[in-house]
């Protein structure tokens, strides 16, 4: 079973460009557009785990320049949890 989160993120001014190019190539990273925002980038992140969820998500960022605080990570809570199915809950990162 995997897991995913989306992060929205709220780069520096002119710097959406840049971050979404550097956050394609990390792993666990499979998608990262461009939104009308703000925040102007959405993140989507898979993996097996959680916690490897939480770390991939936090390396990925950590590799960029220019980011505001303005990040929020949105997980997706897992099937078989009680009264869970399709809701996401947001996360401050």
């Amino acid at each position: 079973m995997s897991t995913k989160a989306y992060v929205l993120i709220d780069p520096v001014h002119g710097k959406s460009e840049q971050v979404i190019e550097t956050l394609r190539n990390k792993p666990g990273v499979v998608a990262v557009d461009y939104v009308e925002g703000p925040p102007d980038v959405i993140m989507m992140i898979r993996a097996t785990q959680r916690q490897e969820l939480v770390k991939l998500a936090i390396d990925a960022l950590l590799s960029v320049e220019g980011l505001t605080e303005g990040v929020k990570c949105l997980p997706v809570i897992e099937e078989g949890i009680p009264g869970s199915k399709n809701q996401m809950v947001g996360r401050e990162l």
